[in-house]
């Protein structure tokens, strides 16, 4: 009889094993920081990225630096037609603001289905999202909703949940 018991105990372990290695990974993708010295924004497509479902992505906006001033952005979850023609004007979804030039902005996505947040961000496979800037990177372009670096560095990501790559 205690054989038997043990001999579960082993198949069960097992399937358990079985079942978390065929499940999908969750994973910290890699921090996107948000300045025009930033070589993954490519001139006229932005920065893609292939999140899955469970994924993190850390959007920093870096302190001010001594050797060059500090860009001020406001940052936007956009519709695609909205991040082609880098405007914001219509229904626009404030992100983060990148206005404090004495420290790191951390801002931190969770491509999850549905959030616990009634605010949070919720994401569908098969479905692409975008983010963009249409600030200047001055104190004095921190508002505008037009153009920006969306237009003149192509500072913009456009995240394929669920598309792999």
């Amino acid at each position: 009889m205690a054989g038997s018991c043990s001999n579960w105990k082993y198949y069960l372990w097992f399937l358990t094993v079985l079942c978390r290695s065929l499940l999908p990974v969750a994973k910290t993708l890699e921090s996107v920081v948000w300045n025009s010295q930033n070589p993954k924004f490519q001139y006229g497509k932005g920065l893609v990225m292939y999140p899955e479902i469970g994924d993190k992505l850390d959007i920093i906006c870096p302190k001010a630096d001594m050797g060059r001033p500090y860009e001020f952005y406001k940052l936007y979850l956009v519709k695609k037609e909205q991040a082609d023609q880098c405007s914001t004007v219509m229904d626009p979804n404030v992100l983060v603001n990148c206005n404090k030039p004495e420290k790191d902005i951390k801002f931190t996505i969770k491509f999850q289905e549905f959030s616990p947040n009634y605010m949070g961000l919720e994401f569908k496979k098969n479905v692409n999202y975008y983010i963009t800037s249409t600030s200047n990177g001055t104190l004095e372009g921190l508002e505008n909703r037009e153009g920006g670096v969306c237009n003149t560095l192509s500072m913009k990501i456009v995240m394929k949940v669920g598309q792999g790559k």
